[in-house]
């Protein structure tokens, strides 16, 4: 290949015979330490357009970036569908260290809503259990509209698939859905 690309800047050079790179102004970044993205795109831009009101821009628009991107915030979750869940939870015999991670897949899944349906598919409940999962509640469908056998529903669920509340809470921090 006539011309490579190497950590943004084109080069076209001859190969270093030590590091069987083409030519380049800086270092491969795996050689220097951990870059963040800023330095990475003047790097990229370094030595290419050096002034003029693009370069400004540029400059501009990195200071913008933020930092780390805002938390989303939980939803409030009604008093009722707490305390159903702290019954469910008894009834259950799950640990009272569960409740935390219980209550945010709550909230994030129905905010609390008792019987909650989605509009675009079969999920239901505290806990927005699909239809191949409504056997979790106690009553199956006649479960729904009762918030104790709705949380109970989702404990039992997040119990067969994830051993722990944690675990659940963990693959929806990271998936948007468990």
């Amino acid at each position: 290949m006539v011309n490579t690309v190497h950590a943004g800047l084109a080069t076209g050079g001859p190969a270093d015979a030590a590091t069987g790179h083409r030519g380049h102004r800086h270092p491969p970044i795996h050689q220097q330490g951990a870059a963040t993205f800023q330095q990475i795109l003047l790097r990229a831009f370094q030595g290419k357009v050096a002034t003029g009101r693009f370069m400004g821009a540029v400059h501009r628009a990195i200071a913008r970036i933020p930092a780390q991107a805002p938390a989303k915030p939980t939803p409030s979750v009604p008093a009722t569908s707490t305390e159903a869940l702290s019954q469910a939870m008894a009834l259950e015999g799950v640990p009272a260290s569960w409740q935390p991670s219980l209550a945010f897949i709550m909230a994030q899944e129905s905010g609390g809503r008792v019987g909650a349906q989605s509009p675009i598919h079969s999920a239901r409940g505290l806990f927005q259990l699909i239809a191949a999962n409504y056997r979790y509640n106690p009553r199956g469908t006649a479960s729904f509209g009762n918030a104790v056998e709705e949380a109970q529903g989702g404990i039992r669920y997040i119990r067969a698939r994830y051993g722990t509340a944690d675990n659940a809470a963990a693959f929806w921090r990271q998936h948007h859905w468990y």
